[in-house]
């Protein structure tokens, strides 16, 4: 069983800082996704999840390990109440491991870090460099695409590892940039992955810039447009000349016709027929009987039926006064045939008062008329 109160080689770190700076050491021995994964756990606050994680990497890609990082990881188990019998598992070698990526500095492995981090880098505090890298080797059981780049920032005193290396990453990945992010900060050594990677890195970002390195990706200053030459204008006497010339030598503008919107005139209504003009029906010619004439007629075709008949028929003159009997047509005595000849009967005599009333009207204007012509002034 692995002793884990002996002297860890990092006391006076706290939890998060001990396990960060063990992954630091485990760079380039597990996998990418892995590393990112549990340093966003301890970034997070979630030491026992980060702690179990890198130990189940470990142990199920049977990558070999120091006892004294066996121990350190031990010792992390222990203090974030996870099982610390987990380490037990691990494959101890006690050989120094020999460094086998490869990395370089060529294609820019910089371009576009120190936009992505302008505003990343502006609140973090005591960010000393950024440098950037390819590696063209895979690291851990479970590799991924290469080349893949690995960015290398230096903290002063006062930086916080685990923190910045979160926000570091969260910014390039939301800039479309992936990489695997080291942070490292003062006080601690170096692994040969390190050391190599630093040698072929580019510099990105040092402290007081506020822009990126060199880089040949950088887009070529648009090319200035050629010149203009103008054309030659003919020289006048003053500006005044020049400006009553061209109001003299403009066209007139042409008349514009007035738009007069097109109106479609009503449609005449047809004229209205009078009463006279137009033929009555027997129901408009019996329309004028008054209950005495109906019972006179009635009377007179019960007694005569003969001169009933005459007076429907209008044989009388105009002149003659035809006393009728009061009659009633509501009389079932009589047939459909008397009804019809007592309705137009009266017809008849109404049209002739009608008529009568009419030349009387019209024999009185015409004497009225006759007297004021031949009335002369005194």
């Amino acid at each position: 069983m692995v002793e884990v109160h002996d002297g860890p080689p990092m006391d006076g770190f706290s939890v998060p800082l001990r396990l960060h700076n063990l992954l630091l050491a485990l760079a380039g021995r597990i996998d990418d996704s892995a590393l990112t994964e549990a340093r966003e756990l301890i970034a997070r606050a979630h030491i026992d999840e980060a702690v179990e994680l890198t130990t189940g990497t470990l142990i199920a890609g049977r990558i070999p390990v120091s006892s004294a990082e066996q121990r350190e990881l031990a010792l992390v188990l222990e203090m974030s109440r996870s099982d610390a019998t987990l380490a037990n598992d691990l494959l101890v070698d006690e050989t120094e491991p020999v460094n086998t990526h490869r990395f370089s500095g060529e294609n820019s492995p910089e371009f576009g870090i120190a936009e992505a981090l302008d505003r990343t880098l502006q609140v973090l505090p005591d960010v000393r460099s950024v440098h950037a890298v390819w590696r063209n080797t895979p690291a851990g059981s479970v590799p991924g695409a290469l080349p893949q780049r690995v960015v290398l920032v230096e903290l002063g005193p006062d930086g916080n590892p685990p923190a910045v290396a979160f926000r570091v990453d969260t910014a390039l990945r939301r800039a479309g940039i992936h990489s695997v992010v080291e942070v490292s900060g003062p006080g601690v050594a170096h692994s040969e992955y390190h050391q190599a990677a630093s040698a072929a890195a580019s510099p990105a970002w040092v402290t007081g810039s506020t822009t990126s390195s060199t880089s040949v990706y950088r887009p070529e200053p648009a090319k200035p447009a050629p010149p203009v030459t103008p054309e030659p204008v003919a020289e006048s006497g003053s500006r005044h000349s020049m400006r009553s010339s061209t109001t003299t030598t403009a066209p007139p503008p042409e008349p514009v016709a007035p738009v007069v919107p097109i109106v479609s005139p009503p449609a005449p209504e047809p004229p209205r027929q009078s009463r006279s003009e137009r033929s009555e029906t027997r129901a408009e010619r019996t329309a004028d009987l008054t209950p005495a004439e109906v019972a006179q007629l009635r009377q007179a075709l019960a007694e005569d039926p003969e001169k009933g008949r005459e007076i429907a028929a209008g044989k009388p003159s105009m002149h003659e006064v035809v006393e009728l009997p009061a009659l009633d047509l509501d009389d079932p005595s009589l047939s459909e045939r008397d009804r019809a000849l007592l309705r137009e009967l009266h017809a008849e005599l109404a049209e002739r008062e009608r008529a009568e009333a009419a030349k009387m009207r019209l024999n009185g204007a015409s004497r009225s008329g006759g007297d004021q012509r031949g009335w002369t002034a005194p």
